[in-house]
């Protein structure tokens, strides 16, 4: 307690920003969280009936960490209404949005992770995701969770403690429909990594300890695998097969939604507008293009893998949707920013008003990126007609 009060006193403004920081992600992730819309929609109905507790989890163990955090709730919570049903998603959300800053301020430092985690934690697609009951925040939180438990183990791999966080994490995602092919490329990136910390378990009962995680984690997976009609789903493959002209047709479609205008999905977004507004946008390819120059990077290649092979599971059509891609987008975003920004303050390394005007105008651009976002969740999206369609069951 002594040292937390000690840097809390030399670190005066670092608290100050992080708990604004964590403030106004709660802010964001709660305010109206139950009454933004009328009603709930079809969709979230149907998952907010769906049974929970052990009996349902063992009958149907997919998304398994969302459904437990949910059956703890509506356990605690009997009579409950869309603000208890929406706020499983809620709390993951916010895990989505802490694991993308951790991972950006490691890669790029705090003030790029300032600006990047600002503008993810406030894209409207974040914040539709994250606030109404359905499984796709887990996607959301997948491929942040994962770079950030990487670089956690890289950091801490004498960690006995961190090394079995980190295992569980990757193995409650197994439970994920079509997740199982990022998991086994974060174990194949991170493979050095995770040998060096098995190594660092000299202890005979640390390594038996690790191995009874894993093997009491997978029975109940492996027990649902062996159901009828499970395993494709489990794998993120359609059980039937579109024309293959339609197939590429949504591959080609992927790329669309991302960077051009929205999916036609009104329940999860505005009418057609794009994901990315101009700034994020032009942010993006910047990022797009500073990785392109360092192709043979550790760093490239692993986000490329998970690029394409995010983009295959989406473009199947299975039970993988955009939000798994989604967070790529904007660490790509941050990418850019800090690429702008290095390039502008070794332009001029001494003179402060050009150095201070540089980060004045980076961050007034985010500053509108982000009020723009807030604007097209908060006021535009509710007052459409097509959605006030769509939320109108009571619950």
């Amino acid at each position: 307690m002594k040292q937390i009060i000690r840097y809390a006193k030399s670190h005066r403004l670092r608290v100050l920003i992080g708990v604004a920081g964590v403030l106004s992600l709660i802010a964001l992730m709660f305010y109206r969280l139950g009454t933004l819309t009328a009603g709930v929609s079809q969709q979230e109905l149907n998952t907010l009936n769906t049974p929970v507790g052990l009996h349902a989890v063992y009958n149907h163990p997919f998304y398994l960490p969302l459904e437990t955090v949910r059956s703890l709730f509506f356990h605690i919570f009997t009579d409950f209404g869309a603000f208890i049903g929406r706020v499983p998603n809620a709390l993951y959300g916010m895990t989505a949005v802490v694991a993308f800053a951790y991972v950006i301020w490691r890669w790029h430092g705090r003030r790029t992770a300032l600006f990047g985690t600002a503008l993810f934690a406030t894209s409207a697609w974040v914040l539709h995701v994250s606030r109404i009951a359905s499984y796709d925040v887990l996607y959301l939180c997948a491929i942040p969770m994962l770079l950030a438990t990487g670089i956690l183990l890289q950091r801490h791999a004498k960690s006995a403690l961190m090394f079995y966080g980190v295992i569980l994490a990757w193995l409650s995602l197994l439970y994920v429909p079509g997740l199982v092919w990022l998991v086994l490329l974060t174990i194949y990136w991170q493979r050095d990594v995770l040998l060096d910390a098995w190594r660092n378990q000299r202890a005979s009962w640390q390594r038996i300890l690790s191995v009874f995680l894993v093997l009491i984690s997978l029975p109940l997976l492996c027990i649902n695998l062996m159901r009828a009609n499970q395993f494709l789903l489990w794998l993120g493959i359609p059980d039937k097969w579109e024309a293959p002209l339609i197939v590429l047709k949504q591959f080609g479609a992927v790329g669309v939604h991302l960077f051009i205008r929205g999916p036609e999905y009104p329940e999860l977004w505005l009418a057609r507008v794009p994901i990315l507004d101009i700034f994020t946008l032009v942010m993006c390819i910047t990022g797009i293009y500073f990785y392109a120059r360092h192709l043979k990077s550790y760093r490239t290649k692993m986000l490329l893998s998970y690029a394409l092979v995010g983009w295959l599971l989406v473009g199947l059509g299975g039970a993988v949707g955009l939000s798994l891609l989604v967070p790529l987008l904007y660490v790509l975003v941050a990418t850019g920013i800090a690429y702008l920004l290095r390039e502008w303050l070794q332009v001029f390394p001494l003179n402060p008003i050009a150095r201070g005007l540089g980060i004045a105008l980076m961050s007034a651009a985010v500053l509108l990126s982000c009020v723009y976002n807030i604007r097209a969740y908060f006021v535009a999206w509710p007052h459409n007609e097509t959605t006030k369609k769509i939320f109108r069951y009571n619950r």
